[in-house]
């Protein structure tokens, strides 16, 4: 019996915010690891080895007090560090386009209007002076 193979899932386009927080190869590390690649698929695409993937992506984890390789990109994403690239052309592109309004529908219920001085069945009496 063969071997299953792991479900791939589409990447986001992760870059970095600000490249002032970490040194440029720790930046691209951190940077790939937050686009879903493991650590030798990283290795491999920078030319290095997969320990010193994991040496930069150790001192990542110390730099911003996270536990794990989520807990980094989840620290990352908090403190600004990443920004997706596609989702900024979305809302680029959503700000350009007017809003929709709709008119209001008209209510055809035989309830009393909601007023300030009655919230559910009891009246509230106004303390005002």
């Amino acid at each position: 019996m063969g071997r299953r193979q792991k479900p791939t899932y589409p990447r986001m386009l992760v870059e970095l915010a600000d490249t002032t927080l970490l040194p440029p190869r720790r930046a691209e590390v951190v940077m790939l690891a937050a686009r879903g690649m493991s650590a030798k698929e990283i290795a491999r695409d920078l030319g290095i080895s997969p320990d010193t993937v994991s040496w930069h992506l150790d001192e990542a984890k110390d730099q911003f007090h996270a536990h794990s390789r989520v807990d980094l990109i989840s620290q990352g994403w908090m403190q600004g560090l990443f920004r997706a690239r596609m989702l900024a052309w979305a809302l680029l592109a959503f700000a350009a386009v007017p809003a929709m309004r709709s008119r209001p529908s008209p209510v055809s219920s035989s309830r009393p209007p909601v007023t300030a001085s009655r919230i559910g069945r009891n009246p509230i009496k106004a303390n005002y002076a």
